[in-house]
């Protein structure tokens, strides 16, 4: 009695196995046509999601290339703008310390130096208010040069991304 116990424990524990591996065997079948055109939807799906994505992002950076563009366009004008103030406040400064060059000061009497001084006030307060005015006009164009070089900068960063973006498109045809 015990062969007969142990040999239906054998003969069940085989077909417990046999079935397992038939089981198992069924989620490994060969894939049929339908389940690989399937998986190929599934990954040409992807790629064109990759890509509108990517055009997207083509698109965006070139509107932001073109808006960096026009802020340096901006920036330059108006450090233009600045250096032509710096220029013509220079020239009207060294005009008028010319002007004021021209007054003779040696004058032993007193009565006609401080009447030389009460006529050349206003000048020299001019002239002080133009002196101002450069270092204000100097300031003013450091900082645009500053802008300028950021601006450049970050124009050089779009543009780098949009190269970025071209080479991983791949080769043009």
């Amino acid at each position: 009695m015990r062969k007969s116990v142990h040999r239906i424990a054998f003969l069940g524990s085989v077909a417990v196995l046999l079935l397992a591996a038939a089981v198992s065997g069924q989620g490994r079948q060969p894939a049929t046509p339908a389940d690989e055109l399937l998986a190929e939807v599934r990954g040409l799906r992807a790629d064109v999601n990759n890509a509108a994505r990517s055009q997207m992002r083509a698109q965006l950076l070139g509107m932001r290339l073109q808006l960096q563009e026009q802020r340096i366009g901006a920036v330059s004008r108006q450090l233009t703008e600045v250096q032509e103030r710096l220029r013509a406040n220079h020239q009207a400064q060294t005009t008028l310390a010319t002007q004021l060059k021209a007054f003779p000061f040696n004058s032993e009497d007193r009565e006609v130096a401080e009447g030389f001084g009460q006529i050349l006030a206003p000048l020299k307060g001019q002239l002080a208010e133009l002196e101002r005015t450069d270092q204000r006009l100097k300031t003013e164009e450091a900082d645009l040069q500053q802008t300028l070089v950021a601006e450049q900068a970050r124009w050089t960063g779009f543009n780098a991304q949009i190269e970025e973006l071209e080479r991983a498109a791949g080769p043009s045809r």
